[in-house]
């Protein structure tokens, strides 16, 4: 079998052999390339050995509790891996799912890995096609729903909420401090909005930054030492409208009708931590 047909949907659970071998578990990059990586490695193994998936798993990162009577195989991203994964995915359950996959992926989740996995392979085994995300009875199929849905709700309020300020060099800069990592969904927005700018926005929590120049493709960069954390950094003409907005917030407001639970509502406070009116 060629290793584009590794991932088929031939697959018929009753014809599967049974194997006695250890669980087999698979560390990965915690990133979606690592997991579709580690994907294609299980499946290639079980299609050269005739073993079963039911020994399998995954896991993103770093490893927690080790398991008694099983064996760790690091996996290397391989971006041609992930990509082959990646058609299968679009051609057997359509774009949809692999969003939901992807923004599962980007979530603080230490069984996402491995949920993405079991989901694809319910998918292949019961034929589910482009209706898999329906099966809300499959615990998997379930958690990627909750994983996806959570992720995309913390990507419209920073792409809502994310305040941008200028530069001394005149490049735009943000600062957030999102739960998932959404650097790669805001790029997109923010690229189609500002294809002329010179725009980064640093992800706190991940130390990565977005990095955009101007009528160019969006890059992630993995903590490169920028660190423009000093007020001296940012533009005269910013800061001096950075101190008008405050004091035209502060003269509208209305201190008597001031509510602020049902500003936490509207605006959670660890988003309000990154915006110059509150």
């Amino acid at each position: 079998m060629s290793n584009d047909n590794i991932i088929s949907d031939n697959m018929n659970s009753s014809n599967e052999i049974m194997s006695n071998d250890c669980n087999r578990i698979y560390v990965c990059s915690d990133c979606i390339e690592g997991i579709f990586s580690a994907i294609y490695d299980i499946f290639t193994h079980v299609s050269r050995h005739e073993t079963t998936h039911d020994n399998c798993k995954i896991i993103a990162g770093e490893i927690g509790n080790f398991e008694l009577f099983s064996e760790y195989i690091d996996v290397k991203t391989d971006n041609e891996k992930a990509l082959k994964v990646t058609r299968k995915i679009c051609d057997r359950f359509g774009f949809e799912c692999y969003q939901y996959f992807l923004y599962a992926a980007s979530c603080n989740d230490d069984k996402k890995a491995d949920a993405i996995y079991k989901s694809i392979l319910t998918g292949l085994r019961t034929g589910a096609g482009f209706k898999l995300l329906n099966m809300w009875t499959d615990k998997n199929i379930a958690h990627i729903n909750i994983l996806s849905r959570s992720a995309f709700n913390e990507f419209a309020s920073w792409r809502e909420f994310l305040q941008f300020h200028e530069l001394s060099n005149n490049t735009l800069f943000s600062r957030i401090a999102p739960k998932c990592d959404i650097l790669m969904f805001l790029s997109s927005h923010f690229a189609n909005r500002f294809p002329n700018e010179d725009f980064m926005i640093y992800d706190e929590v991940r130390d990565k930054y977005l990095v955009h120049e101007k009528q160019k493709e969006c890059v992630i960069i993995i903590g490169n030492g920028i660190n423009p954390d000093e007020e001296t950094y940012f533009s005269d003409e910013d800061i001096k409208i950075d101190k008008l907005f405050k004091i035209f917030t502060s003269t509208i407001a209305i201190k008597e009708r001031m509510n602020k639970k049902l500003q936490q509502q509207l605006i959670p406070l660890r988003i309000q931590n990154y915006k110059i009116e509150f």
